[in-house]
């Protein structure tokens, strides 16, 4: 593997290191590029499913992304005010990243549980 930015790095960074980093930045871009983004309807969250998904598997690393919106619309369609805004707590979205021999699988939910929007190390593999 050839990695055109790995001169950047330092040198203490290990393959699965950046595979860790890697997938890091694909979820927080998750949170930080779509929350916020109104919907109205399942079809508009369908949409923004795969958007998030191809915007994710564009970045360079990421395998595999997967992306569910929780649905909580119940809108007044002749109400052109009536939408609501993405919000974190709808995520539930997986990324697995492989770099060098190593590949990550990292995801973003609510969990109830600790009354948070997490975003966490599923499992981590040397192939």
């Amino acid at each position: 593997m050839t990695d055109r930015a790995a001169k950047y790095f330092t040198t203490k960074a290990t393959e699965r290191d950046r595979a860790v980093f890697e997938a890091g930045l694909a979820l927080g871009m998750v949170v930080h590029q779509f929350t916020g983004i109104p919907l109205r309807s399942n079809e508009d969250a369908e949409m923004l499913e795969r958007l998030i998904e191809r915007s994710i598997l564009s970045q360079p690393y990421r395998t595999r992304a997967k992306v569910a919106i929780k649905r909580r619309f119940d809108h007044k369609p002749e109400d052109p005010y009536d939408y609501s805004t993405l919000k974190t707590s709808d995520l539930d979205v997986l990324v697995e990243v492989r770099y060098g021999r190593f590949v990550v699988r990292a995801r973003l939910r609510r969990v109830e549980e600790l009354d948070f929007n997490l975003a966490y190390i599923e499992d981590i593999e040397e192939v």
